[in-house]
């Protein structure tokens, strides 16, 4: 009998006595190994990640051809600097009186920040103003929270003032107090730490407050893949999201009496 018949015969009776259970089945095959990529890709993947410094080392060895290329992404990194650094020009909560009112809260909103011709280049910058009673233990919680997403937020403006020296005769009973300005518009009134717009007075927690501004639009929603922060709201989020939007809208008329700016 030839080997090939043998082993014919020898793989069936295997296949056979693994069918009966006498034993063990074949161990699973190996996966293939996935791709190495090339030396090309990982020089691409690492450019994509360069900073200016890494790039300008590069370009001192570079040839003619890739010199084009790294002097392009150079160009692409320098402007993608220059946007962010001038978004992120806050970082902090600014005290202001009286007189700066308009300067600071309603002028500053209208800055555009974002590049010419994008989606973004009308929209003006997000101005949060924040009355507060400097005894009041929901103003000394709110002050806490917004030093906070001020540093995390660097792009939206926080400016903070005692109410009755912004408002004359602001009753204590509203504060703290939150308006929300862009495009030199009033666009929210947030009034007191309260269920109906999703807080819940000493209670309220730092989440709660950034996803009130973040729907509100004074806090501007992460762009996607953007680095420590997160892709997309859960969908509890978005619900949240909804009936802070809907709460705060309907309270615009009933407090606009309140807001005597003369």
């Amino acid at each position: 009998m030839s080997h090939a018949s043998q082993d014919t015969e020898l793989y069936d009776s295997n296949d056979a006595l693994r069918a009966h259970g006498i034993i063990p089945p074949k161990k699973p095959s190996r996966s293939p190994s996935p791709d190495v990529p090339t030396e090309s890709e990982r020089r691409e993947r690492s450019r994509m990640q360069a900073t200016v410094a890494d790039l300008d080392e590069e370009l001192e060895t570079a040839d003619d051809d890739e010199e084009r290329i790294l002097l392009r992404l150079r160009q692409q990194r320098m402007q993608e600097l220059s946007i962010s650094t001038k978004m992120a020009r806050f970082g902090r909560v600014y005290p202001i009186s009286r007189p700066d009112y308009t300067r600071e809260v309603t002028d500053a909103s209208k800055e555009d920040t974002s590049p010419v011709g994008t989606d973004d280049s009308r929209k003006g910058t997000g101005v949060v103003c924040f009355l507060y009673h400097p005894s009041m233990d929901t103003s000394k919680l709110l002050a806490g929270y917004l030093d906070t997403l001020a540093a995390k937020h660097p792009a939206t403006k926080f400016v903070s003032i005692v109410g009755s020296q912004c408002i004359p005769n602001y009753p204590d009973h509203n504060l703290p107090t939150l308006l929300i300005y862009r495009n030199g518009e009033l666009r929210r009134q947030i009034v007191g730490l309260r269920p109906e717009i999703g807080l819940d007075g000493l209670r309220t927690t730092l989440a709660d407050i950034e996803l009130l501004l973040t729907a509100v639009g004074a806090i501007d929603k992460p762009a996607s893949g953007q680095q420590n922060s997160r892709s997309k709201y859960s969908d509890d989020e978005e619900e949240e999201e909804k009936l802070a939007r809907s709460n705060t809208q309907g309270q615009d008329d009933d407090d606009d009496d309140d807001l005597d700016w003369d």
